[in-house]
């Protein structure tokens, strides 16, 4: 690569890590205050927001991996002059499938709420609709980032993307809410209507609070894409080329010709996410439906379950938003791991293909070796963590109702956290190696078993939105025995699988139990919050006690640390470390 400074996986992944800490703490701060302020709103929001996520993955259609997958290739071979011909194509292609996507949305809104009967949700999914476009620009730019194994931009954008979303956001929502109760305290219609009651006019406005905090995640996209604009405009693809090489280089390939290679990594690709994303979007719909299906049937069972004084005024509709909110608030616990742990997989991709296509094969296996150790070195006890605290981590933050409706969900899913956290790296390492068609098959069965699920758990009164939660974790559990078991045919070699699974798994055990038993002693003699924190930072040096005891972290892993090579010394002098 000329004298451009090539990221190590580690590196990238690290870089990548840190930016994906701040943007979901940043990410929480923002979710939590709206939850709060509602959970009918939020239901609202949440609603709106998995249906953009599968369209605007469709619409990417595998194309960021692709332009991330050919530029690693062509800075590989020495085809320097390739790099600005695939950054060219890819802008022109995402402009196309960025315009469809967002006016796909802008159409499905109508029909999705009429079939939901989720009327509040079309405000959010209106306003969203733009973000698709301006996503997809910006997978243009990080590909070609990431391809030459520059996470920098990539992790920029992402740390821009979620301020702006916290601060435009928030203040959009709290405008909406304060506008209503400003046209209720003044004697006039709230959102065109008149109502009776501070608590009318708070739920006349909750579809607009959702809109005006999804305005914030559209604004905040925005800003990323103009950074990434104007840094490509500055720094050009980035690498570090004299004349010499360059003039070395062999002719690019006409845009054509790239435009058929993209296709040919980018269809295959395709595929696997316009499997995955549609079984999303089956299983959001699906969702919504069985919810509005059950309570049309058992509405005064399931007030009943859920009998708390938030839920007692509420309409159907609302009602349906509340349950809705309630996963949504669960799945924010959840979303927090594999969002971190998929970037392992996102900062592998172009090594595994410079790997692969040179035929290295033990710089191949240690680097799969290193993704999946890596991912669950962290899934494994947030997974624990989640399962065994669903309650106390909770009531750390909300108020008792919504605490209590949700921490069953959050014990569920905090056992699919694991499982979820896999599937991201797995399919990167498949994609990287050409066999992109396994993610689509797995995906394709997962999704099915998925949706029968929801149908008959869902349903049910009794379980209500508790059935998606099992039906998760059933469908990931089958997803990972049946990917790994592709993988290690795909990529043709023998994992130490002591190292990767065995010994994380074991200390997660630990680490699970010592939370449990902490929380369980502590909250005797403590207030409740300070013994859950107090808990959770005991189960945290617990677990890394047992990591070292059983040696189950490499030099590599611990090299990823600030200061990393003075520790790996300090550990390495006792033993500490395989």
């Amino acid at each position: 690569m000329g004298r451009q400074k090539k990221q190590s996986y580690v590196q990238g992944a690290l870089i990548l890590s840190l930016a994906v800490i701040v943007s979901k703490i940043v990410g929480a701060l923002f979710k939590i205050p709206l939850q709060m302020m509602s959970q009918v709103a939020f239901g609202y929001f949440n609603a709106a927001y998995e249906i953009y996520v599968p369209i605007s993955t469709i619409a990417m259609a595998g194309l960021p991996i692709a332009v991330s997958r050919m530029v690693s290739e062509s800075v590989t071979l020495g085809r320097y002059r390739d790099v600005k011909m695939v950054y060219r194509v890819a802008v022109r292609v995402f402009l196309i499938t960025g315009s469809i996507g967002s006016l796909l949305m802008l159409g499905l809104s109508f029909v999705y709420v009429q079939f939901t009967h989720l009327e509040g949700a079309l405000g959010s999914m209106l306003v969203m609709s733009p973000t698709i476009f301006f996503c997809c620009l910006i997978s243009a730019h990080r590909g070609l980032y990431e391809g030459t194994r520059n996470m920098a931009p990539t992790a920029v954008s992402q740390v821009i993307e979620a301020v702006g979303k916290l601060a435009l956001g928030l203040g959009g929502a709290y405008g909406m809410l304060l506008f209503g109760r400003w046209r209720f305290s003044s004697g006039l219609p709230v959102f065109g209507r008149v109502v009776g009651s501070l608590e009318e006019a708070d739920a006349r406005a909750y579809p607009y609070v959702a809109a005006g905090a999804m305005l914030g995640v559209t604004l905040g996209s925005l800003l990323a894409l103009v950074y990434m604009i104007l840094r490509h405009r500055r720094h050009g693809t980035g690498l570090s080329l004299s004349r010499a090489e360059i003039a070395a280089s062999p002719r690019p390939r006409s845009s054509r010709a790239i435009f058929r290679a993209l296709l040919a990594i980018a269809v295959p690709v395709a595929l696997g996410s316009l499997a995955t994303q549609l079984t999303n979007l089956i299983d959001s719909v699906s969702l919504q439906w069985c919810l509005k299906t059950v309570i049309g049937g058992h509405e005064e069972q399931l007030r009943a379950l859920y009998a708390y004084e938030s839920t007692a005024s509420l309409d159907a509709a609302d009602f349906q938003s509340w349950l809705g909110g309630i996963r949504g608030t669960a799945l924010t616990y959840v979303n927090l791991v594999p969002n971190f742990t998929q970037t392992f997989g996102i900062s592998a991709l172009p090594v595994v293909t410079a790997a692969w296509v040179s035929k290295n094969r033990r710089q191949l296996k240690r680097t799969v070796e290193s993704v999946l150790r890596l991912t669950l070195l962290i899934a494994l006890p947030a997974g624990a963590g989640l399962t065994v605290m669903a309650g106390p981590i909770m009531h750390l933050i909300y108020r008792s109702d919504t605490a209590a409706a949700a921490a069953p969900l959050l014990a569920v899913l905090g056992l699919s956290t694991v499982f979820i956290c896999l599937i991201a790296p797995i399919n990167s390492i498949l994609q990287a190696v050409g066999r992109a068609d396994i993610p689509v098959k797995v995906v394709l069965v997962g999704g099915a078993v998925k949706l029968a699920l929801n149908l008959i758990l869902i349903l049910r009164p009794s379980l209500n939105v508790m059935g998606s939660a099992y039906s998760t974790l059933v469908c990931y559990v089958l997803m990972v025995a049946v990917s790994l078991a592709a993988l290690r045919r795909a990529v043709g070699v023998r994992m130490r699988w002591r190292t990767v699974i065995l010994k994380p798994l074991l200390s997660s055990v630990f680490c699970g139990a010592a939370a449990w038993a902490a929380n369980g002693l502590l909250s005797r003699v403590l207030p409740d919050k300070v013994a859950t924190v107090a808990a959770v930072g005991i189960a945290g040096v617990v677990y890394v006690t047992a990591l070292l005891l059983m040696q189950a972290l490499t030099r590599e892993d611990v090299l990823m640390l600030p200061k990393g090579q003075k520790i790996a010394q300090i550990l390495e002098k006792h033993g500490w470390i395989g």
